[in-house]
């Protein structure tokens, strides 16, 4: 996380992958789940959050301070 964005905005990655979000902006963000599946809660200014997927299927998601900066994950099987 950066400028606003997630990057990539757009990520693939084998059922069983963690995935790591890095907030490297200048404000605190969120990784929310467009489904309810996860949310990260706020995610302050040089940390991280890390989930683990493992179920194949796509994910859309959003910072729920900023509804414009999203992304999606999509999770192939093994």
């Amino acid at each position: 996380m950066k400028n606003s964005v997630f990057s990539p905005a757009s990520l693939t990655v084998v059922a069983g992958s963690t995935v790591t979000w890095m907030n490297d902006d200048n404000m605190k963000h969120t990784v929310t789940a467009t489904d309810g599946s996860f949310n990260s809660g706020d995610i302050a200014v040089g940390s991280s959050y890390s989930k683990t997927f493992s179920t194949a299927g796509t994910i859309n998601y959003s910072d729920s301070h900023n509804s414009s900066m999203t992304g999606v994950l999509i999770i192939s099987g093994y």
